[in-house]
């Protein structure tokens, strides 16, 4: 299960944002595609078992499911699905450019909004 890693690796990222900001986090947001092969359900399992016992315990983890925007090299039509398998909804085509849905990245960090709440900085 890599989605343990990715949950690591994300909440690196977000202690980071936090420290240099000196403010507690409270949540995180990240999107995904399904063309990133990280399963949300599990990502958001793994994020609670990487933050418990850290100071990163409590802090949410917001998943955007972003879809998959592809389009047809035959008759130029743009078509948005969340299955792999994307097909023209014009023309049936699979000759598809995919636009989007690759995506796996941080978009945003909701902090504490005093220093009272704030990690330390290290």
């Amino acid at each position: 299960m890599h989605e343990f890693s990715v949950a690591s690796s994300i909440a690196r990222q977000l202690t980071e944002v936090a420290r240099q900001h000196h403010r507690k986090l409270l949540g995180g947001t990240v999107a995904i595609g399904p063309m990133s092969t990280v399963v949300p359900e599990l990502l958001s399992e793994a994020w609670k078992y990487v933050i418990k016992d850290t100071e990163l315990d409590g802090a949410t983890l917001h998943i955007e499911q972003v879809p998959i925007r592809a389009r047809c090299r035959e008759c130029d039509a743009v078509t948005e699905g969340h299955d792999p398998f994307v097909r023209c909804r014009a023309c049936d085509s699979m000759n598809l450019q995919i636009e989007s849905g690759f995506e796996l990245q941080i978009t945003g960090a909701e902090l504490a909004d005093d220093t009272e709440n704030a990690s330390p900085a290290r």
